[in-house]
C-alpha cells in the first residue's frame, strides 16, 4: 500500500490558478471591460466636444471682426449717402434760386421793351 503523507494543519490558503480565478470571475471580466470601454469612448466624447467648442468659438470671432468691418462699412456708407443728399437738396435749392433769378430777368427785360 501506499505511503499517506500525514495531515499538517496550516492558515495558509492555497492561491488558486488564474484559470480557476477566471472561472470565478466571469461576470466581473465583461463588466470591467464595459466600464473601460465606456470610459474611453466618453473621455474621446469629452476632447471631441471640447475641440468642436474650440472650433465655433474661432469661428464665432471670425464672424465677429466680419460683422464689426460691415457695420463700419455701412456707417461709411450712410455717411457719403447723407452728404449726396445734402448735395443735391443744394444744386435743387440753386436751381429754384436759378429759376428764380432768370424769371426775373424775364420780367425786366419786358418791362425795359415796353
Amino acid at each position: 500500500m501506499k505511503k499517506r503523507k500525514p495531515l499538517v494543519l496550516t492558515n495558509e490558503v492555497a492561491t488558486p490558478s488564474n484559470f480557476a480565478w477566471f472561472k470565478k470571475n466571469i461576470v466581473i471580466v465583461p463588466v470591467v471591460a464595459a466600464i473601460i470601454a465606456g470610459s474611453f469612448t466618453s473621455i474621446k466624447y469629452v476632447l471631441n466636444l471640447t475641440d468642436t467648442v474650440y472650433a465655433n468659438r474661432d469661428r464665432l470671432d471670425g464672424f465677429s471682426m466680419n460683422m464689426d468691418q460691415s457695420e463700419k462699412d455701412i456707417t461709411d456708407l450712410r455717411n457719403r449717402l447723407s452728404r449726396g443728399e445734402a448735395t443735391w437738396d443744394m444744386a435743387e435749392n440753386i436751381f429754384q434760386q436759378l429759376a428764380n433769378d432768370v424769371r426775373d430777368m424775364a420780367y425786366d427785360i419786358k418791362d425795359l421793351s415796353r
